[in-house]
């Protein structure tokens, strides 16, 4: 594999991820048949997040790619602004900020190569340089791919729950940072 790229998304990026999302929409309801994965991401809405991130505080969602070759081959959004269902003390340090990871996309045929693992340790290192101790995320419990993934890569499973009819797993990774930091 060449070398890839961890960086901010960008406007050009926009089509690329639209038809990175449509190709993991469409894989996962091949496998495991219509779920919540089945949607279409539409082209304005990536390209209004890629415009309205925030790079440098991650308050906001903001679009990362792995880029091999200058094209972009897996996609994810991060922000610091946990939904409202995550709660508090679902976590190992409750007051602890973490640092929310939406949407990974990985292209279906380069799957299992590691660039999912890439763009996780990318997305740690982002919570290291904004000092956040804790990466956490959620994932639909009736998609293996995902949880086996998560599990793989040392995130921790922290609570199950159905949320409107929809079952998720949320996980979390409580990163090696200096104690002072954590408060």
């Amino acid at each position: 594999m060449s070398r890839l790229i961890f960086e901010l998304g960008r406007l050009e990026h926009a089509k690329a991820i639209q038809e990175m999302r449509q190709a993991s929409s469409d894989f996962l309801t091949q496998k495991l048949g219509l779920g919540h994965w089945t949607a279409t991401s539409r082209l304005p809405s990536i390209k209004e997040r890629l415009g309205l991130g925030d790079p440098v505080n991650l308050s906001r969602n903001t679009i990362f790619v792995a880029s091999q070759n200058g094209e972009p081959v897996a996609s994810v959004v991060v922000s610091t602004f946990p939904p409202g269902f995550w709660k508090r003390s679902y976590w190992a340090e409750p007051s602890a900020k973490g640092l929310g990871v939406f949407n990974l996309v990985v292209l279906p045929e380069l799957q299992g190569m590691g660039l999912g693992r890439f763009v996780m340790d990318g997305v740690e290192g982002l919570a290291m340089n904004i000092e956040c101790p804790a990466v956490r995320l959620d994932a639909y419990a009736a998609n293996p791919y995902s949880n086996g993934f998560y599990r793989h890569i040392g995130y921790q499973e922290r609570a199950t729950f159905d949320l409107r009819g929809v079952g998720l797993v949320l996980y979390e990774k409580v990163l090696a940072i200096p104690e002072q930091v954590r408060k």
